[in-house]
């Protein structure tokens, strides 16, 4: 019985091994990796901003029409001024993104208060005698753009570029009096229209929030104005014409809310 027992183990033995080498061998696999999609920067957003606006202005002084001698009027136009005035700006934006790839292409609209104020008062003597006092101030409350944007998305951040149309209030007001009895005074309130360009970058925090830092150059061009000199007891006694100029600086930081976009196109 024993030896029974022990033929028996060692046909099983045997026949183990050949059973375990007939079995298919076990193939390991690596499981897939969870990408996580892209952000999808496109679609409608809105949004706020604030931050610093600055900017320069340049007055040109000129006596025509023979209101002074010539060497009074070089004396006059040597005297005028660049304002340079400072001031706090924000508001709001809404705008458009069309992705493709990595490319952002879209349109924004923004408008911001900035209450730019100076102004400057120059006293001199003339070369044929006297002296004069002129003042002028200049000031701006608000501005206005409406801007392409295109600019390149590393998944949750873009860096872009922009440029279009600027609108601003220019708010110009001036004076003018010397010893020999004469004065003038002038001033005007306008909408000007100008162009705009800047750069930014913007980073999503959320699915739905970002936040943005910009910077805008805009210039507004040039506006005219002319007014009569007042000489004794209200004679005319020639003109006086003053250009100015408005070109303005704005760094801002800002939110913005996207709303929920088409996907990404892939071209």
């Amino acid at each position: 019985m024993r030896r029974f027992g022990l033929a028996f183990l060692i046909a099983m033995s045997g026949v183990a091994p050949a059973t375990a080498a007939d079995l298919p061998s076990r193939v390991l696999t690596k499981a897939p990796a969870v990408n996580d999609p892209a952000y999808n920067w496109g679609g409608w957003y809105a949004g706020g901003q604030i931050g610093s606006a600055w900017g320069t202005s340049n007055v040109g002084n000129a006596f025509v029409d023979g209101a002074a001698p010539i060497a009074n009027q070089q004396t006059f136009a040597a005297t005028s001024p660049q304002l340079s005035a400072t001031g706090f700006s924000g508001g709001g934006q809404i705008g458009y993104n069309h992705q493709v790839d990595r490319w952002l292409f879209g349109i924004e609209a923004d408008a911001s208060y900035t209450r730019l104020r100076q102004s400057s008062t120059v006293t001199a003597p003339f070369p044929g005698g006297g002296t004069f006092v002129a003042t002028s101030s200049i000031g701006s409350d608000w501005m206005a753009t409406l801007r392409p944007r295109a600019g390149y998305a590393i998944d949750r951040t873009i860096f872009y570029l922009t440029g279009g149309l600027a609108l601003t209030d220019l708010n110009f007001a001036s004076s003018y009096a010397d010893t020999a009895g004469q004065s003038a005074t002038a001033g005007f309130s306008k909408t000007r229209v100008g162009w705009v360009a800047g750069a930014g970058i913007e980073h999503a925090f959320t699915k739905n929030w970002t936040a943005k830092v910009e910077y805008l150059y805009a210039d507004f061009g040039k506006q005219s104005v002319t007014t009569p000199v007042i000489a004794g007891a209200g004679a005319p006694n020639g003109l006086i014409t003053q250009d100015v100029d408005l070109k303005t600086n704005t760094v801002r930081g800002g939110l913005n809310y996207h709303f929920n976009g088409p996907p990404f196109a892939k071209y």
